[in-house]
C-alpha cells in the first residue's frame, strides 16, 4: 500500500555525494596541485530539494541509493534538512551515486566524473506509489538522472500535476527528448537547450526553437550572459547578477528552486525570474553547493539588487 503525503513540492531524481576538489593556486593540469576536498550531498534533485527546504516548503524527495556509507549520509543530511525521504529506493548491488569535480582556484569547473550508473535501476513502478498521495495539483520536479522509461512514464502520469524537468547535464539532456510537449517548465543551459533543440542554429534562436517543439515554459542559463526565458509565446530574458563569483557549482540549481519557491507562492513568471537570479547570485558568492545564507528573507533581499 502506498503511504500518503502531501508535501508541497515532489522531487524526483539524483541525490548523492558530490567531492569538489579546488586548487588553491593555479591549476597545472598533469601536475599534483595543492588544495581542499570538500564533500557534501548534492545532486541536481538534491540540491533543489535542500534548497526549497531552506525556503520552508515540505519537500518529498524520491531517488536511489545503494546500500553503503555514501547512502548512509545521503540520508541522514536530506533527513536533517527536514527533506521526506518516504520513496527512496535503495539497491543493495550497485554503490550510490557520486560526482567528483575539479575546480580551479576562481571555483571555475575544469573537470567533473558522474559515477552515476545506479540511477538507471530507478523503478518506474515507484511512480505510482509518489503520485497516488498528491490529492491536488502539485508540482513535480524531475531530472534527467532518471532513465527514459521513468520520464516517460512520469509525463504520461502526471495527469494534472505541474511537470518541470531539469537537463542536467548535456550528456544527459535527450533523455528528455520525446517528453518535451508535456513539460511544462524546462532548466537547462544553452548546450543542453542546443541538444533538446536538435539544431544548429544561433545561440538567440532556442527558445523559440524549444518553445515550437511545445516545451510550454523555460529558463535556458547562459553564465556570465544571464537568462533567456519564454512562457506562453512571450520572451524574457535577464543579464548575469553583479556578484563577485566564489563558486559556480549549484548555481543553476538554486536557481531552479528559487524560481519554483515564487512560482508556489503564486508569483507571475517574469517576477519569478527575479526570484530565480537572486537565489543564482547566494550560490555564486557562496562556496556552498546549497549556501547556507539562503531563507526567505535574503532572497527577498537580494531581489532588489537583480537587473532587469
Amino acid at each position: 500500500m502506498s503511504q500518503t503525503f502531501e508535501p508541497d513540492i515532489l522531487i524526483i531524481g539524483g541525490a548523492h555525494i558530490d567531492r569538489i576538489g579546488r586548487s588553491t593556486a593555479r591549476l597545472e593540469p598533469g601536475q599534483s596541485n595543492p588544495g581542499t576536498l570538500k564533500r557534501n550531498v548534492g545532486g541536481v534533485a538534491g540540491n533543489i530539494a535542500q534548497c526549497l527546504a531552506r525556503l520552508d516548503w515540505n519537500v518529498t524527495l524520491s531517488s536511489i541509493c545503494g546500500r553503503d556509507a555514501d547512502a548512509d549520509l545521503i540520508q541522514s543530511e536530506l533527513t536533517k534538512a527536514g527533506i521526506d525521504l518516504a520513496f527512496l529506493v535503495t539497491e543493495g548491488s550497485k554503490p550510490s551515486a557520486s560526482y567528483t569535480a575539479i575546480e580551479d582556484r576562481d571555483g571555475s569547473l575544469i573537470a567533473g566524473i558522474a559515477d552515476m550508473s545506479i540511477y538507471d535501476s530507478y523503478p518506474p513502478e515507484k511512480l505510482a506509489d509518489c503520485l497516488s498521495g498528491l490529492s491536488e495539483p502539485t508540482i513535480i520536479v524531475a531530472d534527467t538522472n532518471l532513465p527514459v522509461s521513468v520520464l516517460d512514464a512520469l509525463a504520461d502520469k502526471k495527469g494534472n500535476h505541474f511537470l518541470a524537468v531539469s537537463a542536467v547535464s548535456g550528456p544527459k539532456a535527450n533523455r528528455a527528448a520525446e517528453i518535451l510537449e508535456k513539460v511544462d517548465l524546462l532548466f537547462c543551459n544553452e548546450a543542453e537547450a542546443a541538444i533538446l533543440a536538435q539544431e544548429f542554429a544561433e545561440l538567440d534562436a532556442l527558445p523559440e526553437i524549444l518553445m515550437e517543439i511545445g516545451v510550454k515554459a523555460g529558463i535556458i542559463t547562459k553564465g556570465g550572459a544571464g537568462l533567456s526565458a519564454w512562457q506562453d509565446k512571450e520572451f524574457f530574458s535577464r543579464p548575469a547578477p553583479p556578484v563577485k563569483v566564489r563558486s559556480t557549482n549549484g548555481a543553476g540549481d538554486a536557481l531552479a528552486a528559487s524560481m519554483l519557491h515564487a512560482l508556489l507562492l503564486q508569483t507571475p513568471f517574469d517576477k519569478a525570474l527575479d526570484y530565480g537570479m537572486a537565489g543564482a547570485s547566494l550560490a555564486l558568492m557562496s562556496e556552498q553547493t546549497v549556501p547556507d545564507m539562503l531563507n526567505r528573507s535574503m532572497l527577498e533581499a537580494c531581489i532588489a539588487d537583480i537587473p532587469t
